[in-house]
């Protein structure tokens, strides 16, 4: 009888110090499984109304890939980018033990990529790096920082990206190592020029009593969107002053704008969804949202006014229009008015009008599975 637990015997100096360090490259290797979700009907473009579709070009990324497609509204390739990381290393002309080893094979494809003005590539190898690639595909550059899910360029061409590093810090927890997110900062040729601490941004606020919502140890943030603010939201006030970082923080159920130069939490926001991603702002001030988990357990799009929480625009799952996407998704406001929807774990883009009508779908076609059935 009586309250009993495992007894633990006292690990000595060597034995700890090699379970800490297993334990940062647990956290440091953190990526997202691939072809677990079941392939519904219909693969490419499924749906196409001319005219009501937007007829600018796709710049897509699959799972099965390290690359990216240029596509037109019909889905026929225009162009193809695709880099494996292990021939950045080989191309990057710096020392191999510069490159954290990928025992988790989360470097398979590109976790984000952007697409520059004379045809080049950035992509981000989730947690391992960043590669500038050229229209051919050819590397320029390889930043082999522990880079992840999502960058934004500043007007002097500098490269604002995502990173993370694994440590212990006692006023967190006394012995288990967390995931910390910063800001790195670095100049057009992949040279670091500076970071920005996202912890320290909570802890200089008025908004660090979110931090008490974090996991005592791991992965505490999980930031996952970087956008930097520009001269439309001066209507807003200095919180949205352009230069200031809008992010997403999604184990705080958090969206956030960080002054990078304090640096510090200048304002946040919650409690209308859960494990959201793609907060950006829009022209008229309102912030777009994909809201993964918050629609009873299911996904949606909302609209909203930061300044008055109100909700002016949504497309929500429901029964005539499927929404879910449990750990990705994203979210684009196109010229015209449509929205361009990423229901990422699904394998599927769909654009919708603002009355909620789908004028243009797309299915990953890329299978895998004895049947062809994980999308």
């Amino acid at each position: 009888a009586g309250h009993w637990g495992l007894a633990q015997p006292m690990a000595d100096v060597m034995e700890y110090n090699t379970q800490l360090r297993e334990e940062m490259t647990r956290l440091g290797s953190l990526g997202y499984a691939g072809g677990t979700v079941a392939a519904r009907p219909g693969e490419g473009v499924t749906i196409h109304e001319p005219g009501a579709a937007s007829a600018g070009l796709r710049f897509f990324m699959s799972g099965h890939a390290p690359g990216a497609e240029l596509i037109d509204p019909t889905g026929r390739v225009l162009h193809r980018w695709e880099k494996s990381y292990e021939d950045c290393i080989a191309e990057s002309g710096l020392p191999a033990d510069r490159f954290q080893p990928d025992h988790r094979r989360v470097t398979g494809c590109w976790r984000r990529a952007r697409l520059l003005p004379d045809g080049g590539v950035l992509a981000i190898y989730e947690g391992h790096g960043l590669v500038r690639l050229d229209r051919a595909s050819n590397v320029l550059w390889v930043h082999p920082g522990a880079c992840h899910h999502d960058l934004d360029l500043d007007a002097t061409g500098d490269i604002h990206i995502l990173s993370r590093e694994s440590q212990v810090v006692p006023r967190l927890h006394p012995d288990q190592p967390v995931l910390l997110d910063y800001v790195t900062i670095l100049s057009p040729e992949g040279e670091e020029k500076a970071r920005v601490d996202l912890l320290e941004a909570f802890e200089n606020s008025v908004y660090a009593s979110h931090l008490q919502f974090r996991k005592e140890a791991g992965d505490i943030f999980h930031t996952n969107t970087l956008e930097i603010l520009d001269d439309r939201t001066g209507e807003l006030g200095p919180a949205f002053a352009a230069g200031n970082y809008l992010i997403s923080v999604r184990e705080l159920g958090l969206i956030a704008v960080v002054d990078p130069r304090r640096p510090e939490i200048v304002w946040a926001m919650s409690g209308m969804w859960k494990a959201q991603h793609q907060p950006t702002l829009l022209d008229n001030g309102n912030i777009l949202l994909f809201d993964n988990l918050g629609h009873g357990g299911r996904s949606k799009v909302i609209e909203f006014d930061p300044l008055t929480q109100e909700v002016v625009w949504s497309y929500a799952d429901g029964p005539g229009t499927r929404l879910f996407s449990r750990t990705c998704g994203s979210n684009q406001r196109l010229p015209g008015g449509n929205t361009l929807i990423t229901e990422s774990d699904n394998g599927r883009a769909l654009e919708v009008t603002p009355d909620g009508r789908i004028v243009w779908e797309f299915r990953n076609p890329r299978r895998t599975g004895p049947q062809d059935e994980y999308i």
